[in-house]
């Protein structure tokens, strides 16, 4: 069959009913686990690993699974895994419309595309983690309005324990400064513009800050400029693009707003190292063996 576009599974999919927007799972793997093509979700998913072994992958960024891991993986990230059979958690799905409920929770560090997606912890702060996850469990079993205001509050409290263990591993990804609340915006402008909006003058127009001032930010930040985080996201499309899908090389230029399918080939070259056509023939040739 034809693939045109990235598999895109909803809670609906996998489960058939979704909870008013959360669902939670515990996932225990017998045999092989089935999601090894790269995929992509409509839904936030937080992956609770209690013990287990084997490798995860976040939008071209591979970590090996342990005990005591917390994986996050945002709405619209493309990643796959293989998962050994010892591999037990929990999975806990949450739509955008729930993530926005309280103080922008989807704004979170840990959700963010150049955010380490994986948090390893001990045994007794998983543990603490392991205590609110049961509470939810069972508040979601409950089906009446005031269990679902009980569950959306745990939510919160979850969450606000996940960013302080957090910033506490990974302190460069803390956003509590309002000079990187732009760079989160500055982001999200990306991920609507990408393919449309290529000049760093737009996007700092739309920041109400100067071109000067984005560009310092964005090297502070993301040790990059700000041109560069515009380029990056639009080849980290067409990454996924060629990887996923039988599209040619001209059609996602075109899908990606390149009127020059050469230019293309030269900025995905500049960025990537190889052309389109090698970077494509080349992941296919290494996951033929693996």
């Amino acid at each position: 069959m034809s693939k045109t576009a990235i598999p895109t599974l909803s809670v609906l999919n996998i489960l058939g009913e979704q909870t008013f927007g959360i669902t939670l799972f515990r996932h225990s793997v017998k045999g092989r686990n089935e999601f090894e093509q790269p995929h992509k979700h409509d839904f936030y998913l937080v992956f609770f690993v209690e013990n287990g072994s084997g490798f995860h992958s976040v939008d071209f960024k591979q970590t090996k699974v342990s005990d005591y891991q917390i994986h996050f993986v945002g709405s619209g990230q493309v990643h796959n895994w293989s998962l050994d059979v010892n591999t037990n958690g929990f999975q806990l799905m949450i739509s955008p419309e729930i993530m926005t409920v309280f103080s922008n929770l989807s704004q979170l560090p840990f959700f963010g595309q150049s955010s380490p997606f994986c948090l390893s912890l001990n045994k007794k702060d998983f543990q603490k983690v392991k205590n609110q996850l049961e509470e939810i469990e069972s508040d979601l079993l409950k089906d009446d309005l005031l269990n679902k205001e009980i569950v959306l509050l745990r939510l919160h409290l979850l969450f606000k324990l996940l960013q302080k263990e957090y910033v506490v591993h990974f302190p460069d990804h803390d956003v509590a400064a309002k000079s990187e609340k732009i760079i989160k915006k500055f982001k999200a402008l990306i991920e609507d513009h990408f393919t449309t909006e290529f000049s760093v003058n737009f996007y700092a127009g739309e920041l109400n800050v100067t071109s000067n001032y984005l560009n310092i930010l964005s090297q502070k930040f993301l040790n990059k400029s700000a041109g560069d985080v515009i380029k990056e996201r639009t080849i980290l499309e067409a990454k996924r693009l060629l990887i996923s899908t039988d599209l040619s090389v001209k059609e996602i230029a075109y899908q990606l707003g390149f009127s020059d399918n050469g230019y293309f080939a030269k900025v995905f070259k500049k960025y990537i190292g190889k052309t389109p056509t090698d970077f494509k023939e080349n992941y296919n040739l290494y996951h033929s063996y693996h």
